[in-house]
């Protein structure tokens, strides 16, 4: 039969599912799972009351909507043949009896909260160009321009070295078209009088206007990702999924 998809394998694993290796979407091993999930995790039906769930005849199906319309869980037209009703429902139990199960350890203080640590390679990650920082240095007080500390993460060494090879090789005179920059000219939207601090706060607004501009590109980056993913979607009820 179909086969069920990893998810939903790894919460029935979770769950301790006996027969996981058989566990399908087709026949008596798909009524198996849902009986096994009432009885041995869900339990919403007395003992007696679960006879109609054991008994996998023609009507099985149709109390199974029954079961899991109370529990909240979509089933609308589950039937052998439907395959994608069946795995939402299955999805939708799995999740259920998971729920129930860290509630009940939650309730019981039986969680044990670990907290994250850092894995000792990533300080390594940020600083594989410690070895550079000693020469950078050199190089940034030769031009006259603020050193790096010794535990320099390697994002500051790319910007120093960056530094540097604006000073040791300046973009030609025509980089802009010719026409040179009057920074004096440049709207600062403020009212400032010193002529230092107005040509600053021109410098700072132009960049902030470029920061601006690489922003909105970002952004229409990342719609056309999605859009790329949204449009005309694929449906394949087979893999749980919908999407190319």
């Amino acid at each position: 039969g179909p086969p069920i998809p990893k998810g939903l394998l790894r919460k029935l694993e979770a769950l301790s599912y006996p027969e996981l290796d058989s566990a399908s979407l087709q026949g008596q091993a798909y009524c198996k799972i849902i009986l096994w999930l009432e009885e041995e995790k869900i339990r919403l039906y007395e003992k007696i009351d679960r006879k109609a769930l054991r008994d996998f005849n023609r009507n099985w199906y149709t109390h199974v909507q029954d079961y899991a319309k109370e529990l909240g869980v979509p089933a609308e037209d589950l039937s052998e043949r439907n395959v994608a009703a069946k795995m939402s429902v299955l999805n939708g139990l799995t999740n259920i009896a998971v729920h129930d199960i860290y509630r009940d350890c939650a309730e019981a203080n039986e969680l044990t909260v670990v907290p994250s640590a850092k894995a000792p390679e990533d300080a390594g990650e940020k600083q594989r160009l410690t070895a550079l920082v000693p020469a950078a240095n050199r190089l940034l007080d030769f031009y006259s321009l603020p050193t790096l500390p010794e535990n320099a993460v390697d994002a500051d060494t790319v910007a120093a070295l960056r530094c540097v090879h604006a000073r040791v090789r300046p973009p030609p005179s025509d980089a802009f078209g010719g026409t040179p920059l009057d920074l004096d000219r440049l709207p600062t939207g403020l009212a400032i009088d010193d002529p230092e601090v107005k040509r600053a706060a021109a410098v700072l607004r132009l960049l902030h206007g470029l920061e601006l501009q690489q922003l909105q590109v970002n952004i229409n980056h990342v719609i056309n990702e999605l859009q790329s993913l949204t449009a005309d979607p694929k449906t394949d009820a087979r893999l749980g999924r919908v999407g190319r």
